[in-house]
């Protein structure tokens, strides 16, 4: 296990920022053919678990100001697999025509994205799930998508809130049995988790 566990961290920690761009048809299509996205809520992580996966502290520029991705930006890992980092949603202190074309560009990407074979949709495990996160996987299911759950900052909650939330989210996971995949319960500083998002995207290649 430790092995596979190196390997996997060898193979994510080879790569590049490839650029920020705001229309999915702007984004290079190269000899990469695998791709996956991650997307959430604003705040909810996904800059930090980004920079988990792929074991660079700095791949994702995190901040403290919710909203700050406003663009498409992608990641190459070792010329094999694309990270996509999609802006959050369900972000309020925005003008509402910025918040409109954030939606737009995230729904076209999901939606007309040829290379998409994967979806991880972040989930805060202090706050669950809301309206918002709903509404995205319904849109995910509509456009046949596979999609995977990630709760962040599982050390934010106890252990018995934890299956809670995990109980309650897998209560509504029957609803996308067609698209549904697994859930993952996160957390960047002790890497939990970690690894067995890396297996899942690295089993794309297959």
């Amino acid at each position: 296990m430790a092995d596979t566990n190196r390997s996997l961290n060898s193979f994510f920690n080879v790569n590049r920022f490839v650029g920020s761009f705001n229309s999915y048809e702007k984004i290079p299509y190269t000899e990469v053919k695998k791709e996956c996205c991650f997307i959430g809520r604003s705040n909810v992580g996904k800059s930090s678990l980004l920079n988990a996966v792929t074991k660079t502290k700095k791949l994702a520029k995190t901040s403290k100001t919710p909203g700050r991705t406003q663009s498409i930006n992608v990641f190459e890992i070792n010329n094999k697999i694309n990270i996509i980092d999609l802006p959050g949603y369900g972000f309020a202190k925005v003008s509402k025509v910025i918040r409109e074309n954030l939606i737009v560009l995230i729904e076209e990407y999901i939606q007309y994205r040829k290379g998409l074979d994967h979806v991880f949709l972040l989930i805060d495990a202090k706050v669950g799930i809301k309206n918002t996160d709903i509404d995205m996987m319904d849109y995910i299911d509509n456009c046949s998508k596979n999609f995977s759950l990630v709760l962040t900052k599982i050390d934010k909650i106890s252990s018995t809130q934890r299956e809670f939330q995990k109980k309650s989210v897998l209560s509504i996971m029957k609803n996308y049995k067609k698209t549904f995949q697994n859930i993952y319960l996160s957390e960047t500083k002790k890497n939990n988790g970690i690894n067995e998002i890396q297996k899942t995207i690295y089993g794309l290649l297959k």
